[in-house]
């Protein structure tokens, strides 16, 4: 992991948090939860283009009274998965081999394995900017992360076998695409001369283009400790069973057993609930929509913000407002477990954050800023959620009431939190701004609303130069983001191959079959279709169809 701990969150009481981002080949699909979702039709409707798609639902352990619960607890709704566009109560695949459980991430789908002469992998480097001539893209400038990390590395040809530490300029034919994830390349589109002109000048670094949005439009989502309950019943394992003093455990359903409870937890596939605001809190999610809608745009960004950035959160704000009137748009997810615990994530926060270089030395680890709670209706939404969950376990109505100790009642945040500002002081104290989704740094929005990507990914007054990863996000989906950099970058990785290899007439294929391979034919099908058109509105165009055809 890279090593990055933010600046001091002033509304999270000045706490610091890790910036948790993977330093390995493979990126962060090969350390994170491994979680497996899409955003639901409103997530990627907000992008202009609907991303949605079947997947069939699978099974895991859980104690059936908190499953029956959630069946019959009103607002919740059992869909076959949750992103047919319908929230509540669903399973949640994992990125893993289903025989084996090893992980399935990037490495092992897009590397292992291949050897290929045009595809080269260097490890032990880091990409320090984008070398220019004029306004086209050419090559980027590297270095070792230490002195001895080049010297037999590189895997097929053009191994880089020079000793030093020195830096050196790798050239691109064609174009360059950066996938340096949201936290990494808004900095190399900073140091390269891409970003807010005021920053870049005071860095010393010349402006190729000013684009304020570089950087800007933090988001992720963000972690609520538990809510806990002191209870009346334990748990056995294996295998996972409840047992309730005087009283006959309930029938279980059949499940795989083969993995011990923790490993079945962490690395099976897991119970999900996942809420609309009208769900979270059907008394009070309207009047908080229009407090919401009611504020200025400007009011709760950072302070001497450029217009094109409120602009775009002007934006945001009308389609979030929407969304918090929709059972639909995830505003909590919460993993459902074997005990009275509750530890929802804020899916769509409403505070945007910053990541800056670091002005005192460039080539550091830049400035995260997350900004959590900066719009104090992030926290009104969070205390929602944790009001919900006690209704839920210990409500006149909760089925579950019967196993909860309602003597010893809540053991967090616990009887002395019941007003809202007693709620939110709470969180202030323990709330986690971030679960390792960062996003929407290099938004694909337009240039007039502080984007940095057109709808061809390509960045904006340059040539030559593309982004793909989760900082392209205009808004965070409700949802786990791997599936969808996943998508994104299948779709990216089609049309550059299309648009590069395809001008006028069919050329370079190396099947033995000729023009009569499948790949021929589809590329002379879409040549017939796409001829004529402009990239970025052949991406447009594509985009909505992303996740069907890759599946």
């Amino acid at each position: 992991m890279y090593n990055i701990t933010s600046v001091p969150q002033v509304n999270l009481n000045n706490r610091t948090f890790p910036v948790d981002v993977g330093c390995i080949v493979g990126g962060s699909s090969a350390v994170n939860a491994q979680g497996f979702q899409r955003g639901t039709k409103r997530d990627y409707n907000n992008w202009s283009a609907p991303l949605v798609e079947h997947n069939p639902h699978s099974f895991g352990l859980v104690p059936v009274p908190i499953y029956q619960a959630l069946r019959g607890y009103p607002g919740v709704e059992i869909p076959i998965d949750h992103s047919v566009g319908t929230l509540g109560l669903a399973w949640t695949p994992r990125s893993m081999e289903p025989i084996s459980f090893n992980r399935s991430y990037s490495r092992s789908g897009h590397y292992d394995g291949l050897n290929r002469d045009n595809y080269h992998l260097l490890t032990a480097t880091r990409v320090e900017k984008v070398v220019f001539k004029g306004k086209t893209a050419e090559g980027v400038e590297i270095s070792p992360r230490w002195a001895e990390a080049h010297e037999g590395k590189g895997k097929g040809k053009g191994k880089i076998n020079r000793k030093g530490s020195g830096k050196r300029v790798i050239r691109a034919r064609k174009e360059i695409v950066l996938s340096a994830g949201a936290i990494h390349t808004p900095q190399i589109l900073q140091l390269s001369g891409i970003g807010p002109a005021s920053l870049l000048k005071q860095a010393k670094i010349p402006v190729i283009v000013d684009l304020p949005g570089v950087g800007a439009n933090l988001q992720d989502h963000a972690y609520q400790p538990a809510v806990q309950f002191n209870c009346m019943f334990r748990l056995s394992s294996p295998p996972m069973k409840l047992t309730i003093p005087g009283t006959t455990p309930p029938p279980y359903p059949e499940v795989n057993t083969t993995l011990p409870p923790i490993e079945a937890f962490l690395f099976g596939p897991g119970l999900n609930l996942m809420l609309g605001l009208p769900g979270i809190s059907p008394t009070r999610y309207q009047s908080l929509a229009a407090s919401y809608l009611s504020q200025s745009p400007s009011e709760f960004l950072p302070k001497h913000i450029h217009p094109t950035i409120i602009a775009g959160y002007a934006q945001q704000q009308r389609l979030y407002a929407a969304g918090m009137l929709d059972k639909n748009f995830a505003f909590s997810a919460t993993g459902v477990g074997a005990l009275p615990v509750a530890a929802p994530q804020l899916m769509h926060g409403l505070s945007r954050g910053t990541v800056t270089l670091n002005l005192s030395s460039p080539l550091s680890e830049p400035i995260v800023d997350y900004r959590f709670a900066s719009n104090p209706i992030d926290l009104d939404i969070v205390a929602e959620n944790i009001k919900f969950y006690r209704r839920f376990y210990t409500g006149p109505d909760s089925t579950l009431r019967q196993y909860v100790d309602l003597t010893l009642g809540e053991s967090q945040p616990g009887k002395g939190y019941q007003s809202d500002e007693g709620l939110k002081g709470w969180l202030r104290e323990n709330l986690v701004p971030s679960v390792y989704h960062p996003s929407g740094t290099a938004a694909k929005m337009a240039r007039e609303w502080g984007g940095v990507v057109n709808e061809g990914l390509e960045v904006y007054g340059v040539k030559g130069l593309s982004v793909v990863d989760t900082s392209i996000f205009p808004t965070i989906p409700g949802a786990a983001t791997s599936m969808t950099v996943y998508a994104v970058a299948e779709k990216v990785c089609v049309l550059l191959l299309l648009s590069r290899r395809c001008a006028d007439e069919l050329v370079g294929c190396r099947s033995d079959q000729g023009e009569g391979c499948s790949c021929c034919r589809l590329l002379k099908i879409t040549l017939r279709q796409l001829r004529g058109l402009k990239r970025h509105l052949r991406v447009l165009r594509a985009t909505g169809e992303m996740c069907q055809q890759i599946t």
